[in-house]
């Protein structure tokens, strides 16, 4: 018997916006300079050239307001703002309830992008969103990415 399809919508931020002090630019540019200047003077210039142009894109970058991004759950895959993840692409998931900004987690079989992280807005479901994709998925814990975790105490 076919599983009686189902479709759970929300919008969500594309990331947490956290407002930066003139201080916050200021550590992150003397940091990079520095590290820029330690490496000319170690004879690696083009590893300076990458910190600098780095730096200054990620400064961009953190000024801009999160885009929203559409979801959409239903009975195929998951469709996170215009990418579609099939579940035959997908071992398990986690819903994250107690970090600030609730998110799912989702383990991939892709190599290069094992986890995808779609964000939950505050008047999602969390219980009726577990069971459905508990239906399709297997629920595993998985932890945000050591990268990811380092980056957001840094305050990026």
């Amino acid at each position: 018997m076919p599983q009686p399809s189902f479709k759970i919508e929300w919008d969500a931020h594309e990331y947490e916006h956290k407002e930066r002090s003139s201080d916050w630019f200021w550590a992150v540019g003397i940091v990079s300079v520095s590290v820029a200047i330690a490496s000319v003077i170690l004879g690696n210039i083009i590893f300076a050239i990458l910190v600098l142009v780095s730096v200054f894109a990620l400064s961009i970058f953190t000024n801009r307001p999160p885009s929203t991004l559409h979801v959409i759950v239903d009975d195929k895959g998951i469709i996170r703002g215009k990418v579609r993840y099939p579940y035959q692409t997908l071992q398990s998931f986690w819903i994250d309830m107690d970090h600030p900004h609730k998110k799912i987690i989702l383990r991939s079989e892709k190599l290069l992008m094992p986890l995808i992280i779609v964000p939950l807005n505050d008047e999602i479901d969390e219980g009726q969103l577990r069971e459905k994709l508990s239906k399709v998925l297997s629920e595993e814990f998985h932890n945000l990415p050591f990268v990811e975790r380092i980056l957001e105490y840094l305050g990026f």
